[in-house]
Parts: C-alpha cells; structure tokens; sequence
C-alpha cells in the first residue's frame, strides 16, 4: 500500500482522504436534497410514529377489533362495553366499537404514514378519553394513555417524516408538485 502514496506511509490516509474530497464527498452532516443520507433517515421521526403505531396496533387495537368484531357479529360479552359502562360513558354498546374501530384506523395510518397529522388528530380524544377510563378502571394504564397523547401532540406538529406514504406522496407539504421559486 505504500507504493500507491509516495514517498512514505504516512501520506497513505492523507492522499485517501483527499480521493474521497476529490470525487464530490465530504464528511459533512451538510448534504443536498437530492443525495441520499441514512443518518437523516434515521433521525426522522419516523421511527417514533412507525414504533407507536406497531406497538398501539399490536397491544390494543387489534384485541379491541378482535373483540369488537365478536361483540357484533356473534353477541359474545366484550370487556370494553362493561369498561365504558363503569366508567358512565354514553351509549357504551356503540361506543366501544366505535373506539375499537377509530384505534385501529389510527394505528394503521400511524404504520404507515397515511394521513398522520388527521390521525393524530383523532387520537387525541381518544387518548384523553383513555385516560379518564384508566383513572377508574385500570390505573396502571394511565401513563401508557398519557404517552399516546403525547405521541398524538407530536405527531400533529411534526407530520409524519421521510419513510412515510405522506412523503411519499408529499401530502401536508403543498401536493405532489414541486413549486418553482419566483423570479422577479
């Protein structure tokens, strides 16, 4: 290896670190938008939405359409309506699978990118209303419904970031079409 950087070793690392300048790269953070950089991939807030959204569809959402689905098709008695009972809330036999379905709603949208901020949007009140429920029924589950909220929160104000179908389609950014700056 020596032979490729006259006259000694040393130059070695000096002469691949000014090939690697030469031909257009840097060690910077600073990129172009049209170069692909992984670490502001991962520094997106993808990660967080994509987390909660699998973790809110797998823990919660997909036992309440489960038993949502029972509770209408076959009549089979679901916990839920017996929760929204307890905790006074009205009409809890349409309610419950009301929330079932808007929970499942949000974490597929959460997943997958679609529609994030509408969808955080929505989650807050169900978020809120978990809340309430849990200070009654299971309170070992008011901090899970607190962190949700603030999911929701930060989701609706940050979007849903670059791995996304919003980025994807450029929704909540103006549409698909880039606009030209004006010239004057």
């Amino acid at each position: 290896m020596c032979s490729l950087f006259p006259p000694t070793c040393n130059a070695a690392p000096i002469g691949i670190l000014f090939m690697f300048t030469e031909r257009g790269h840097s060690f910077s953070s600073t990129r172009t938008n049209s170069e692909f950089d992984i670490g502001t991939l991962f520094q997106t807030i993808s990660i967080l939405r994509i987390g909660a959204g699998l973790s809110l569809l797998w823990f919660h959402a997909w036992h309440g359409a489960i038993g949502a689905s029972r509770f209408l098709w076959r009549e089979q008695p679901w916990a839920w309506v017996d929760t929204f009972t307890k905790a006074a809330l009205p009409v809890p036999h349409l309610a419950a699978p009301a929330a079932a379905a808007f929970l499942a709603t949000v974490a597929l949208s959460w997943t997958l990118g679609f529609l994030t901020r509408l969808f955080a949007l929505i989650a807050i009140p169900l978020s809120i209303a978990a809340i309430l429920i849990a200070r009654h029924s299971y309170p070992d589950q008011i901090e899970t419904a607190i962190l949700y909220l603030f999911i929701s929160l930060t989701l609706l104000l940050f979007g849903s970031g670059n791995i996304s179908l919003d980025g994807l389609f450029r929704l909540g950014r103006g549409g698909g079409k880039k606009k030209k700056p004006a010239t004057f």
